[in-house]
């Protein structure tokens, strides 16, 4: 699926008509491959807005008519649908149902997507960049994540976090309207992405909720000594026998240490301490030397493995973080 590039995106567009073919082409460059199709022989209409705030983008839209929208789902997004008026009957894979004022849907993965419009509705669509949902999930849990987080796929507007999340994309939206003021403080305007993002990680329920709350339990002595002697020998080719000795425990109760509270084995946690290493390195990298060398030196020997890993963890490919720097 070929999604619109967040970094190519213009900061704002408006647009409005009638033409169901432009409306697929241009709602396709912001969230992921659309086709419109009218349901009656009575003419649509539109008025649409997105921002682009980089890791979070924002649209407002209008639509009157009967439409059917489908597309091939999120793909490296998290999307939230807040309907302001109106409604759509919502179909994602096997589950159906119908959004409202008070009821919205959160879209994620590649799961075919159809929604149908009978009726004028206004909604507000939320997009945000789903390697920046990973990255907040790794600070708060300290271990890599991958796949889908696994939303429910509604969500209460009305009540509880649903009223948190429309509030901070409402501000969002208003803020970032043409030329309105959100624009000029880059500051603010990376804390309200972030927490929006924060927000729906610690209130909506997914798959890594019950690891979040484990992560916030205290954590044992062994396993944080363990941590620093990682990291003190992060370019030497180290153990588990010589960690847990290290530690003055056994492997075993090490093991169970790093599965209770950082959801992972010690060799793993190693492994992802290593990669951030050489990510760092990367971005700091010499002309002329290469990924090879720099990946030899944080133990990584195989680089087709190497290129797999990273891409999972930090969602672009050694050579990808080298030439950007």
């Amino acid at each position: 699926m070929a999604l619109g590039d967040p970094a190519n995106r213009p900061e704002w567009v408006s647009f409005e008509g009638s033409d169901p073919d432009r409306l697929a082409a241009t709602l396709s460059s912001w969230t992921s491959n659309v086709v419109v199709r009218p349901l009656s022989s009575e003419r649509i209409s539109y008025k649409c807005a997105w921002a682009n705030a980089g890791i979070v983008s924002i649209g407002s839209t209008h639509f009157d008519g009967q439409i059917l929208f489908e597309s091939e789902g999120a793909g490296g997004q998290l999307v939230l649908i807040v309907p302001r008026r109106g409604g759509i009957d919502l179909r994602m894979g096997r589950q159906a149902f119908c959004t409202s004022p008070g009821r919205g849907a959160v879209i994620e993965g590649n799961q075919r997507i159809a929604a149908r419009s009978l009726s004028s509705r206004e909604h507000m669509f939320v997009a945000i960049d789903q390697a920046a949902l990973y990255r907040r999930l790794y600070d708060m849990v300290e271990m890599p994540a991958s796949g889908a987080l696994e939303f429910s796929p509604e969500i209460d507007l009305l009540s509880g976090p649903g009223t948190a999340i429309a509030s901070i994309a409402a501000t969002l939206r208003a803020g970032l309207d043409g030329e309105a003021p959100l624009r000029r403080s880059p500051l603010a305007l990376t804390n309200l992405s972030e927490a929006l993002i924060q927000v729906i990680l610690d209130t909506l329920p997914h798959r890594f909720s019950e690891k979040m709350r484990r992560a916030a339990s205290p954590v044992p002595r062994h396993v944080k000594k363990a941590i620093e002697f990682m990291m003190a020998n992060l370019s030497k080719p180290i153990t588990l026998v010589e960690v847990a000795a290290a530690c003055g425990v056994s492997s075993r109760t090490l093991q169970q240490g790093f599965r209770q509270f950082k959801m992972t084995t010690p060799m793993s946690y190693l492994q992802d301490l290593r990669l951030k290493a050489l990510r760092e390195e990367l971005t700091q990298a010499r002309p002329g030397q290469s990924i090879a060398d720099i990946a030899f030196k944080w133990g990584f020997t195989h680089m087709g493995r190497l290129a797999m890993e990273y891409r999972n963890r930090f969602g672009e490919l050694p050579s990808q973080t080298l030439r950007s720097c």
